[in-house]
């Protein structure tokens, strides 16, 4: 019979293994605390700018039976107007061009972080050819743009200093 006989030279020694368990408790130790709140982080940034941009819709009209250019620019804008001091705020704009006829329909994209609350914000239009504004909104149409649903905007023909209504083109 032979004698069964133990190799120890290839067993870790304790310094060995302690070092191993150091190890496994820095790696443990990162996965914990840095990769995984890393990867979360990643996950909810990607989500909130996914949810940040909103849209707001509707159409623009006139009253006035005509025909507008080729050249028309019709300028819709989102602006901040809570300081009654200081000129509005742009948040967005849309700019079409042509223009093209009544009904114009327009699309305001925007980031929703960029609406605070208790802040009063209204929507702007205008129509322009070759520079000179031939159609505008007369009043404010205030909104919630987080709320809003499709809205149609009337806009007014610009009257030039004689009291004569303004001929696009």
């Amino acid at each position: 019979m032979s004698a069964i006989t133990a190799d120890f030279s290839l067993a870790p020694t304790f310094v060995e293994c302690q070092w191993s368990s150091v190890m496994l408790d820095r790696i443990a130790e990162f996965l914990i605390f840095g990769f995984a709140p890393l990867m979360v982080g990643m996950l909810v940034s990607t989500d909130m700018s996914a949810a940040a941009e909103r849209r707001l819709t509707g159409e623009v009209i006139y009253r006035e039976h005509m025909i507008l250019p080729a050249n028309a620019v019709l300028t819709v804008q989102l602006l901040d107007t809570s300081q009654s001091d200081a000129p509005a705020k742009v948040i967005c704009e849309q700019r079409i061009t042509p223009a093209g006829q009544v009904p114009m329909r327009f699309t305001l994209k925007f980031d929703s972080r960029d609406i605070r609350p208790k802040t009063t914000y209204a929507v702007d239009a205008t129509i322009t050819v070759d520079g000179q504004t031939q159609f505008l909104t007369n009043a404010r149409h205030y909104i919630d743009p987080l709320a809003s649903e499709p809205m149609t905007m009337v806009l007014k023909q610009v009257q030039d200093k004689q009291g004569d209504t303004a001929t696009p083109g």
